[in-house]
């Protein structure tokens, strides 16, 4: 990848506990939640897809999705990062964020929640995203710019989508 060629991952995160007796940041996943992390990190895996640095909302079933992400793609600790302003952020947030990345990182992965992450997806690219990311869902863009403060959906190039279910439609 050269120097103005980066990727960028926006993840939904696993399917979490409906637990109306826990608080909504400390919901983990559920049994179907840590397979399906398990599965789209293993797909990573055999892309060869691993980021530089993984940034992920502090809440739990958030960082629950990027610790198997990061387990399964071999990542040092130090690259992932919690952020407690990415939890439930919107859109235009998480995009602040990636626009705070350092020069450096030249595949950032972005682990969030909904409606924020799919705003987010949208955002950056409206014909590849329909509706809302599903649970796990995720977004692997090819972007050219030459730091990540400059991105934008005019600098967005390829984009693949894969999501646990077999067949899906962003659209439902």
């Amino acid at each position: 990848m050269s120097d103005t060629v980066k990727r960028l991952t926006l993840i939904r995160h696993a399917s979490a506990d409906q637990d109306s007796d826990v608080r909504d940041f400390e919901r983990p996943l559920s049994r179907k939640g840590h397979g399906e992390a398990q599965d789209m990190a293993r797909r990573f895996l055999e892309r060869n897809l691993v980021p530089d640095l993984l940034l992920v909302s502090a809440a739990l079933r958030t960082r629950e999705t990027a610790d198997i992400f990061a387990k399964t793609l071999g990542m040092a600790a130090r690259l992932l990062q919690a952020d407690d302003s990415l939890y439930l952020a919107d859109g235009e947030h998480i995009l602040t964020t990636i626009r705070g990345v350092g020069p450096r990182v030249k595949h950032l992965m972005v682990i969030g929640h909904n409606p924020g992450i799919s705003a987010a997806a949208i955002s950056l690219a409206p014909e590849s995203v329909i509706g809302d990311l599903p649970t796990c869902g995720t977004l692997t863009m090819t972007v050219s710019c030459p730091t990540w403060n400059l991105i934008d959906r005019r600098c967005v190039r390829d984009t693949e989508r894969d999501s646990p279910r077999k067949f899906f439609d962003f659209g439902s």
